[in-house]
């Protein structure tokens, strides 16, 4: 016959061990939290209590966490780098923090979600509401933290955060006035945008850029978010902003983005190929990049010997304008002077690659 009350027994003792040794691991826990962020320890020691933590694990993210919510700045973010080796057990009490009274608690623990990227479907729905915190820096956090995820619920407070009205002082402002009044949670949601790859995210980028202007506060992070969406209604004011770069290059990672590196540079070989039939049939594929490096390579290829070739250079640049002003251009290929025909050359690729 079975002892059903011995067993009783056994299981709450048990259990007692298992509370106990709980119990420790959490003290123990405590201590380590302490030598890792204790400024007269090596880094040596730091390091190993650290690692320590991380195998703990579950029973280290209490203390953990209270370094996030109490301590000062230091221990915060050291605490908060182990809590995300740790990954899952941390997530409840961080969304917890979310609740906070110090906003750069809330900022620290939503920040956090930029490296929690395994535990998402809790905390999705209260980033998002923290895109209506009060106070900025929670705002700037919680964008990032949505941005390095799929979160295409998030989209239409995003762009309502990024496309918001705001004053900025004039540029002849004191630097510290421009610093303070400077929109750095529309930026963190312009990045955001960028990331999810949303299309309804490009109408009011496009919108933002043109309304700033090339002076505006947020013109770059809008350029370059509109690279990485991809997306061909975009075009136009990501080339416009790389014309207009005051340093070279600037925007060159948006038209990188937008138009593919990769994609660019295989196309340039075939236009050196020696194989007429590849020349020819690269030059549309060239003019769909908008690019003015393509378009250069297609230019060049008006004057190319085989006939085929040059036909198919004369129908890509037409594609870009129409077939009078490609004429008028082109005959300045065919002047004595040589220094007519390279300016031709160079003009080439900026009239026709940029149009609309």
């Amino acid at each position: 016959m079975t002892d059903l009350a011995g067993k009783v027994v056994d299981i709450s003792i048990v259990t007692a061990e298992a509370r106990a040794a709980l119990d420790l691991l959490r003290s123990l826990a405590a201590e380590l939290v302490a030598v890792a962020n204790d400024p007269d320890a090596d880094d040596e020691t730091a390091g190993a209590a650290e690692r320590l933590l991380v195998e703990i694990g579950p029973a280290a993210v209490e203390p953990l966490v209270r370094f996030v919510c109490d301590d000062p700045k230091r221990g915060r973010e050291a605490a908060a780098l182990i809590l995300c080796e740790i990954g899952e057990p941390a997530v409840e009490p961080l969304l917890a923090c979310f609740e906070h009274a110090d906003p750069e608690v809330r900022g620290t623990a939503a920040f956090l979600f930029t490296a929690l990227r395994d535990t998402w479907g809790d905390a999705e729905q209260p980033l998002i509401r923290l895109l209506d915190d009060r106070d900025e820096l929670v705002r700037q956090s919680a964008a990032y933290a949505l941005g390095t995820h799929d979160s295409r619920r998030a989209v239409p407070k995003l762009i309502a955060l990024a496309t918001r009205p705001w004053e900025m002082p004039s540029r002849e402002a004191d630097p510290d006035a421009w610093a303070e009044a400077y929109p750095y949670d529309a930026c963190a949601a312009i990045d955001a945008l960028g990331q999810l790859g949303d299309p309804r995210a490009v109408q009011p980028l496009i919108f933002l850029v043109e309304s700033q202007g090339a002076d505006g506060p947020m013109y770059d992070e809008a350029v370059r978010a509109l690279g990485l969406l991809g997306d061909f209604r975009a075009a136009k004011v990501v080339r416009q902003a790389f014309e207009g770069a005051r340093p070279d290059g600037v925007y060159a990672d948006a038209l990188v983005a937008m138009f593919g590196r990769g994609t660019l540079e295989e196309l340039l070989q075939l236009a050196e190929s020696n194989d007429a039939a590849d020349r020819r049939a690269v030059c549309e594929n060239l003019i769909g990049l908008a690019s003015p490096v393509a378009a250069e390579a297609v230019a060049a290829l008006l004057v190319d010997p085989d006939d085929d070739v040059r036909a198919a250079a004369r129908a890509a640049l037409g594609e870009t304008v129409d077939a009078a002003s490609l004429d008028e251009i082109v005959t300045g290929l065919e002047d004595p002077s040589q220094e007519v025909r390279a300016w031709t050359t160079n003009l080439l690729p900026v009239t026709c690659a940029w149009s609309d």
